[in-house]
């Protein structure tokens, strides 16, 4: 079962998701987009006993990551650090690049503020991800969805029909192409090739916004074209 927590001032979704085998500190899960309020992403995880062995970033914006930082350090100290690992195309987000990336992309979307009030700097991954690409030996799967940024993925469950979309694909609606790494054709095919071929009662879990599925989305995006 996904876990859902809403964070930050743009309610950006921060998923848990559990699997089926347990670390030697608790249930082992994958952390996908933590993107604010650090202690309560750990005060959750606790009392849960869950710990992440993966933290997955679907892209490298600030408002799905700027909590990593944090959450590294606290799982550090307890001797529970997760690798981080993002697409490769997203990786100058991350670490020694991250602040300059991060600026430029927020102050094409006029959100100079956002940048300021929010940048820590950012590790370098650990894990740069491919298309195709099995997270922690799980169900879960990546699906490169370039458009919204040059590294965006989405993450797909076939098994129990899952998919965590990040900014590619929301309820009513697709992610913005207006950063320097975006790209409107890219995002067109993305959703095109990539997503809304999947089954149509795929249950799609979006980095903002209410959950959705492939059918009703597909359906609106035939409507407006």
């Amino acid at each position: 079962m996904i876990e859902r927590l809403r964070v930050g001032p743009i309610g950006e979704n921060v998923y848990i998701l559990p699997l089926e085998r347990a670390s030697e500190q608790g249930n082992a899960c994958i952390l996908v987009d933590p993107g604010d309020e650090a202690a309560r992403i750990l005060a959750f995880l606790e009392s849960r006993d869950l710990v992440p062995v993966l933290i997955v970033a679907t892209h490298g914006h600030l408002d799905h990551i700027a909590a990593v930082p944090e959450l590294l350090a606290a799982l550090g100290a307890g001797g529970t650090r997760p690798p981080l690992a993002i697409h490769a195309g997203d990786a100058a987000y991350l670490g020694a690049r991250g602040e300059e990336t991060n600026r430029r992309c927020f102050a094409a979307i006029h959100a100079t503020g956002f940048f300021r009030n929010y940048w820590r700097p950012l590790p370098e991954p650990d894990l740069l991800l491919e298309d195709g690409a099995s997270l922690a030996d799980s169900p879960w799967r990546v699906i490169h969805t370039p458009g919204h940024s040059a590294g965006s993925i989405c993450l797909h469950n076939a098994e129990q029909g899952l998919l965590i979309s990040g900014d590619t694909l929301f309820q009513n609606g697709v992610g913005r192409t207006d950063c320097p790494d975006s790209d409107d054709a890219a995002l067109d095919r993305s959703l095109k090739e990539r997503l809304l071929g999947l089954p149509p009662e795929t249950r799609v879990f979006p980095g903002h916004g209410e959950p959705t599925t492939i059918g009703r989305e597909a359906e609106a995006l035939r409507l407006l074209h």
